[in-house]
């Protein structure tokens, strides 16, 4: 069956801020850390924060210590001095578009006006609000409520930030026609009308819509709902587990949306188990290559295949002796220390992609007796070389088995890979050193490679840092300080930019610099191009693509080592 994946879908902006201060809190604040209530509408995404020790408070008590997160919906002004009274450090959990409609309530009803409120009354969102309206505040949830309306002559309308926009249309114009005068406020957040409007055009595309998000979630419902007065069968899930697999398998094509507190790895879950899922309308063809490319990667043969390139590339650059033994020696390697780290991080594995958790669960015993069998075969090859190429190769390889290792900082378990931002940079130079060092130190060849050593560093530092993008949210919720986590998904994109652009001047260098010819410069500059394009596609397209994207940054290696096709060559 073909998947098609809305836009606009997942974390909303109010949420994402929620969450990341719960776990900035986690780390950080005045112990024991509560949120007031459940912080967002996702069980899969509160249970992680429970396992972070950040645990929701149902009832506010007299006496208590540490720090409390009022949740993304809002709390009423007199519950929040309560929760001040009783002794505990607060911090501002609330959506600034939930905030804003508070602002409104609480500014019209100071002078004078009736707020009402078009939204479900039992909703957090909603009594917060009520609590800023006091006692001119008013609830509409239905066209039957208007008939309980006192008379009306100055009055403003406010929505639940997360209705639907026909339905707040509709009823605030009937409001209207029985009270005129009134002022109208839409404040529906952007991200809930857009992914309304965007279930709507996925309904024009699609058979079948999978609404994926926790049932308690009134924006999620809505989703569903929309969808199904479209007219298209709605399956509202909370986790793949949900999806009624056999009964999907007649649609040709499914649209997947999802409600603003969906984690992505949640959504991506649901969009791998649709596509893995045989279908009668799928070709064989395509359905062995999606296979082989899952494989590879699950495996890290293609991450071996990519600094076996990558070296081939390094030689071409530095006018080295080809040597199948460079190529083994980096493929071994490579395929070695990542494969242990994916071994012994199998928590973020878990929530980042399940299938591959499972691959290597599964497998674990042959791929610890397959690494292990690398690192000596990468230790033999590099004696075979040079001594200078087997040291290096040693240290490299105590570097990397260290890196998985757990230590003592602080009397708590410590990693070397949960330094803030260093996961990709670590990368990047264990890439560069044995791709490009371990060659120049066994030829012994003259003069310093820097230029070639920093292209090579920029290529794997951004094969990196676009991997650790598509794992950003499973990393954050364990803990990992990866570089998206550290700074944020869009600052990471700037970082990205910045070193495709430092990429391409080095690429000039080597050609002002060293013997290039200007046609190879020329032929190298395909390597910027070709990561500024999967970058733009990572920005459009993050969610329910991980086989797309990981695809082209894997593929980044390879391109880098065709690029180099008019090189001149040195054979041995």
């Amino acid at each position: 069956m073909k998947v098609v994946m809305a836009k606009k879908a997942g974390f909303c902006m109010g949420v994402r801020r929620a969450v990341q201060i719960a776990l900035r809190a986690a780390g950080e604040a005045e112990r024991p850390v509560y949120t007031y209530g459940p912080l967002i509408h996702n069980s899969q995404a509160l249970m992680l924060l429970e396992a972070l020790e950040v645990r929701p408070l149902r009832e506010i008590p007299e006496k208590g210590k540490g720090t409390i997160i009022i949740r993304a919906h809002g709390v009423p002004p007199e519950e929040k001095e309560r929760l001040r009274q009783a002794g505990f450090k607060i911090i501002e959990g609330t959506c600034p578009r939930v905030l804003r409609v508070q602002a409104l309530a609480k500014r019209f009803s100071a002078q004078g006006y009736h707020v009402i409120i078009i939204g479900d009354p039992d909703h957090a969102e909603v009594k917060g609000i009520l609590g800023y309206a006091g006692e001119r505040g008013l609830v509409v949830s239905k066209l039957e409520d208007l008939d309980k309306l006192p008379p009306l002559e100055k009055y403003v309308i406010l929505s639940q930030t997360t209705q639907d926009g026909k339905f707040f249309e509709t009823i605030s114009h009937e409001i209207l026609k029985r009270f005129p005068g009134g002022k109208i406020y839409n404040t529906i957040c952007n991200a809930t009308y857009e992914r309304q409007q965007e279930v709507r055009r996925l309904c024009r595309e699609c058979e079948a819509i999978v609404v994926v998000g926790g049932k308690n979630s009134a924006n999620t419902k809505r989703l569903a709902m929309i969808a199904g007065e479209e007219g298209r069968k709605v399956y509202l899930v909370e986790t793949a587990e949900e999806l009624p697999l056999r009964e999907l398998q007649k649609f040709r094509k499914i649209g997947i949306t999802a409600g603003a507190s969906t984690p992505n790895w949640v959504i991506n879950q649901v969009v791998r188990t649709l596509e893995d899922w045989p279908s009668p309308y799928e070709s064989s063809l395509k359905r062995l290559i999606r296979k082989a490319l899952r494989f590879s990667f699950e495996s890290n043969l293609a991450l071996a295949l990519g600094t076996a390139a990558l070296t081939l590339t390094a030689i071409f650059l530095l006018h080295l002796t080809f040597s199948w033994l460079y190529l083994l020696l980096a493929g071994a390697f490579t395929f070695s220390a990542h494969t242990l780290n994916r071994i012994t991080d199998i928590k973020a594995l878990r929530l980042n992609d399940p299938f591959r958790a499972r691959f290597l669960e599964k497998h674990r015993k042959v791929l610890l007796f397959l690494c292990g069998l690398g690192y000596l075969l990468s230790l033999y090859l590099a004696l075979r070389l040079s001594k200078e190429a087997f040291y290096l190769t040693a240290f490299l390889a105590v570097i990397t088995v260290l890196y998985s290792l757990p230590f003592l900082w602080r009397g708590r378990g410590f990693k070397v890979r949960w330094l803030p931002g260093a996961r990709s940079g670590l990368i990047a130079l264990a890439w560069m050193a044995i791709t490009t060092l371990v060659p120049w130190l066994a030829e012994d060849a003259p003069g310093a490679p820097y230029l070639v050593m920093g292209f090579v560093f920029m290529v794997a530092f951004i094969r990196a840092v676009f991997l650790e993008i598509l794992e950003v949210q499973g990393d954050g919720f364990v803990g990992k300080e990866t570089l998206p986590v550290f700074i944020g998904v869009e600052k990471t994109f700037l970082v990205l930019k910045l070193a495709i652009g430092l990429l391409a001047l080095e690429i000039l260098a080597l050609g002002i610099m060293g013997p290039l010819p200007t046609l190879a410069t020329v032929s190298l500059l395909i390597v910027p191009v070709y990561a500024f394009y999967t970058l733009r596609l990572y920005e459009r397209r993050l969610l329910g693509q991980g086989l797309l994207l990981e695809a082209l940054s894997e593929g980044l290696p390879l391109i880098t080592c065709i690029s180099t096709i008019f090189l001149p060559r040195k054979s041995g």
